[in-house]
């Protein structure tokens, strides 16, 4: 990405951010997947173009699942909203808790963490 004159956004390390102008393009990548955020068509364009030549990418469309989280946009409203649902019932499968009881708070209320502890 360094060769593309993405600067790395720290701590991270997968995360990149290109800035011409006003435009900006951010990538996350990880492994073998990448999920891009700007807000030019026009440079996203070119950055998959000039990518594309060295490496083989394609272009899924509008992000739904990443990384264990479903994202759903609503436009009609102008958000987008996050869901860790499958990822969870998945892992309370995994580890036969399905039949487990949600509580609303997992600890006393007014328990204090301590660095000690």
């Amino acid at each position: 990405m360094l060769d593309y004159c993405f600067t790395p956004i720290k701590p991270d390390g997968v995360m990149f951010c290109l800035s011409k102008g006003s435009e900006k393009l951010i990538v996350s990548l990880y492994v073998d997947d990448r999920v891009c955020a700007t807000n030019s068509t026009a440079l996203y364009k070119k950055v998959l173009a000039d990518l594309s030549t060295k490496y083989t990418l394609s272009d899924s469309g509008k992000l739904s699942y990443y990384l264990g989280v479903a994202i759903d946009h609503d436009k009609i409203k102008d958000v987008s909203m996050l869901s860790q649902e499958t990822y969870i019932n998945t892992l309370l499968e995994r580890f036969q808790m399905e039949a487990a009881h949600p509580v609303p708070t997992p600890s006393d209320p007014g328990t204090q963490l301590l660095k000690s502890m």
